[in-house]
């Protein structure tokens, strides 16, 4: 009752309470209060700005694995907040973050690794963390990923003759399919697009990622996203889920 009375007085920028409340919570263990203690002191509200007991807040939190914590930290040591700036700390602690499934950490930590597309596992990871924040709803995240507002029509009829192959075959035409129908269309305007994962069960799924000129910018969910997913609906069959970024 005190965590939602001190959330109350916060809304209504009466740190003191909230503080006070905060600091009772947080010698029961409450670890979301300890969290919000730091903030509180990363921000100034109510307190002198004091980001090296903003950072003791988080780091008690770490405890209890707390999600808020390791990402709060992670933006600390990557803006050089109160910190050397420390980016395999940073990184670390998004990752630490967006695997407790904090949405703001998948998104960052999608931004970073997606960031040059080469290599290919930090594109995989890039990918998987980028799709997670936009299945959480994160508006930014939305607005990159292509196909993330297409649902599965378990009625479609199945390609027998493609599901049968091997999964090195399906590789094979999924490539061929790029190379023939995809790739020059983007090539032609200095990008081009990597098969990030192909994932072969009943639900199959393609995650696509674009590469140059492409990367970043909003083809994902236009035009472009559109003919990728007719060609291979064509291809395979349409009871296919394609993630394009």
């Amino acid at each position: 009752m005190s965590h939602i009375e001190a959330l109350k007085a916060y809304r209504n920028e009466d740190y003191s309470l909230a503080k006070k409340l905060w600091i009772n919570e947080s010698d029961n263990d409450n670890d979301q209060a300890m969290v919000n203690l730091g903030l509180l002191y990363l921000k100034g509200e109510g307190v002198q700005k004091d980001f090296a007991l903003a950072k003791d807040w988080f780091e008690k939190a770490l405890k209890y694995e707390n999600a808020s914590a390791y990402y709060n930290l992670a933006l600390m040591y990557q803006s050089h907040i109160g910190v050397e700036e420390d980016l395999d700390k940073a990184l670390f602690y998004f990752q630490k973050a967006h695997k407790l499934g904090h949405a703001n950490a998948s998104f960052r930590l999608g931004v970073w690794l997606l960031k040059d597309r080469i290599d290919e596992q930090k594109t995989k990871d890039g990918f998987e963390a980028m799709l997670s924040a936009a299945k959480n709803g994160h508006a930014m995240a939305l607005m990159q990923m292509g196909g993330i507002d297409r649902k599965l029509d378990k009625n479609k009829t199945l390609n027998i003759s493609f599901r049968k192959k091997t999964y090195s075959e399906k590789i094979e035409i999924i490539e061929d399919t790029l190379n023939r129908y995809i790739r020059p269309i983007l090539i032609k305007d200095g990008g081009n697009i990597m098969l990030v994962d192909f994932i072969d069960t009943i639900d199959t799924e393609l995650r696509l990622a674009y590469q140059g000129n492409c990367a970043g910018c909003s083809m994902a969910t236009t035009g472009t996203y559109s003919i990728i997913y007719d060609t291979f609906s064509k291809v395979i069959d349409e009871n296919i889920l394609v993630y394009v970024i």
